[in-house]
């Protein structure tokens, strides 16, 4: 209703992280197996949420600033390029010691369905935490550099906070370092998102990267992932500094071309 449109407008914090709490549990209810990463049900929860976002996106009246553009698609995929580094970079850190020999692909069937997964999920999180949480902030704290620098924090918070709930699979530590991480990414996605003005630029690097990474624990029998990593603290620590630190370094960098309207 409009009433609440107006409430998720005056109160868009709040009403973010609500909004995201109940997209989460959306999400739970599509659980017909037992791989959380990937198949059919997923497939069906990733669509209902990029539906619901779109819905709420053109509700709100804040579609002209949600990036779908043809425009600037090109220069997204350019400063995404760090991101590129480190999905390809994953899939080595996460099978240090793995015989790759010993490997068995699972078949093209399967992979075409993970495929069309990770494409869902770069579309599921870069429509919800770009196109509608970071552009609700921007629309209420307005486009000048402190401004972005606001809403980009704000949305990258709550988009590794997103995260959480994969204690229900993953080790509590690797969590912790997920949801670090993601904040980090979350905030170059954002940037990438301010600089371009281009949804599809963000949603095909998070596919692609997500592919990288998750590509040999879920297409072959005997890989892994960084998700299924079990590590110690000082695991944990590099884990941080080496995912945390180059998103960090880039956004900074891209940030200072910004120029106040």
């Amino acid at each position: 209703s409009d009433c609440m449109i107006k409430v998720i407008k005056k109160y868009t914090e709040v009403s973010m992280i609500i909004l995201s709490i109940a997209l989460l549990q959306i999400s739970n209810l599509f659980q017909w197996d037992n791989n959380p990463i990937m198949g059919i049900d997923k497939v069906c929860a990733d669509i209902l949420i990029i539906v619901l976002c779109c819905l709420l996106i053109k509700k709100m009246g804040i579609q002209s600033g949600a990036g779908f553009i043809k425009k600037g698609f090109f220069k997204g995929i350019l400063y995404g390029i760090p991101f590129f580094v480190i999905g390809v970079a994953s899939i080595f850190v996460s099978n240090v010691g793995l015989d790759w020999g010993q490997l068995s692909f699972l078949g093209i069937s399967h992979l075409v369905l993970f495929t069309i997964n990770m494409i869902l999920v770069g579309a599921n999180e870069e429509i919800w935490m770009r196109s509608l949480v970071l552009n609700s902030f921007i629309s209420k704290y307005g486009a000048g550099r402190k401004s972005l620098w606001k809403a980009i924090i704000m949305s990258a918070i709550i988009f590794g906070l997103i995260h959480i709930p994969n204690l229900f699979f993953m080790e509590p530590l690797t969590v912790i370092v997920q949801v670090i991480n993601a904040m980090s990414a979350g905030i170059l996605f954002a940037i990438i998102f301010v600089k371009c003005k281009n949804i599809w630029a963000g949603i095909m690097v998070h596919a692609i990267v997500d592919w990288c990474s998750l590509f040999v624990g879920n297409c072959f029998v005997g890989g892994n992932t960084v998700l299924c990593m079990s590590m110690n603290g000082i695991q944990a620590v590099s884990m941080i500094l080496a995912g945390s630190l180059p998103p960090i370094i880039f956004s900074i960098i891209f940030m200072r071309k910004i120029e106040e309207p």
